[in-house]
Order: structure tokens, then C-alpha cells, then sequence
């Protein structure tokens, strides 16, 4: 005696309930164009958004080495530099960042060229994350393992708060200037 094997489970009668019959396929279409998402933007070809950031990258670093090259160094007793450039540049580095991503968020028909130029390019190259690790090393190499973690964590914190004053401060500017618009109403 062979058993019948068991039905898919869309084939199944158990599956067939009241709702489901109810939703047809026609539904679901509707249902999905309902959400407003509209057409959406073409994206930038892939070497458009290289040049973008890489444009964006060189003019980020130049005005960081300008800075850096601007302020005095401030030397402790023990001859360990303290590194006010990098703090700042990365605290107004994150901070800039929230700020272009708050602006983004209320204004989604912005070019689609800034994001890349401006964010990942020019504050990308702005920052630098990497002199901090290279900066807390040399504190550490010279038996200075306090003022490392301090500079460590000052950094961390700054660009936290950066970020985040930014967020807020590009959002309400983002708001300014006439009605807000949804992502779904700059589509239709």
C-alpha cells in the first residue's frame, strides 16, 4: 500500500482560507505600488561616484593638513604632543557629517552627487581615525598610557556628539525653507 505524498503546502485545502482566497494576486500588486515608492532615481555610474570621491577625498585632506599646519602645537612638560588638530578635525569632520545626512534625510531631492562628493569625499578625507590609533600609540610608546586613553576616548566622545549635533542641526536646517517633502511625494 503506497501513501500519496503530501500536497504543497500552496496546493494544500488547509491552506485555503477565507482571507487568502480574498487576496488575489491583483492584491498584491496593488499593495505594492501602493506604498508610494514611485520611480526610482537612477543611480550615478560607478566611475562618476570614483571621481566624486576621489575629488572630494583630496580637497577633505588638503584643508585637514591645513589645519593641522595652522595650529600650534601644544607641547606637555614631558614633551608629548598633544593633538588638537586631529580632535578637531574629527569632531567637525563627524559633525559635518551629521549635518549632510540630517539635510539628506529632509531633502531627498538633492543632487544625487553630493553624497558622495561631500560625505564619503570630502569629510571622508577630513577625518582621520587613523592618526588618532597612531597619535595614542606614540602616548603609549612613551610610557604615557593615561593621556592615551584619555585622547582616546575625548576623541570618541567628540565625534559622537559631533555627529550627533550635526544629525540635528542638518535636520532642522533640512526642515527650513519651505514645505517638507517625503521621499515618496519627490518620485511621484
Amino acid at each position: 500500500m503506497t501513501i500519496p505524498p503530501e500536497p504543497r503546502r500552496r496546493d494544500d485545502p488547509r491552506m485555503h482560507t477565507v482571507e487568502m482566497e480574498a487576496l488575489g494576486l491583483s492584491d498584491l500588486l496593488e499593495a505594492e505600488l501602493s506604498f508610494g515608492s514611485g520611480p526610482v532615481r537612477k543611480p550615478l555610474p560607478m566611475w562618476k561616484i570614483v571621481l566624486l570621491v576621489a575629488l572630494g577625498g583630496a580637497i577633505g585632506a588638503m584643508a585637514r593638513q591645513g589645519i593641522a599646519l595652522a595650529m600650534t602645537t601644544l607641547t606637555t612638560p614631558t614633551l608629548i604632543e598633544l593633538p588638537r588638530a586631529t580632535l578637531l578635525v574629527n569632531v567637525l569632520g563627524c559633525m559635518g557629517l551629521g549635518v549632510l545626512t540630517g539635510i539628506l534625510e529632509k531633502r531627498p531631492e538633492t543632487p544625487q552627487w553630493v553624497h558622495p562628493l561631500v560625505g564619503a569625499g570630502l569629510l571622508g578625507g577630513f577625518t582621520t581615525f587613523s592618526a588618532v590609533v597612531l597619535e595614542s600609540s606614540a602616548m603609549i610608546g612613551a610610557n604615557f598610557p593615561a593621556l592615551s586613553f584619555a585622547y582616546g576616548v575625548t576623541t570618541a566622545l567628540g565625534a559622537i556628539g559631533g555627529a550627533v549635533a550635526g544629525l540635528l542641526l542638518g535636520l532642522w536646517l533640512g526642515g527650513r525653507g519651505g514645505t517638507e517633502r517625503t521621499a515618496a511625494e519627490v518620485r511621484a
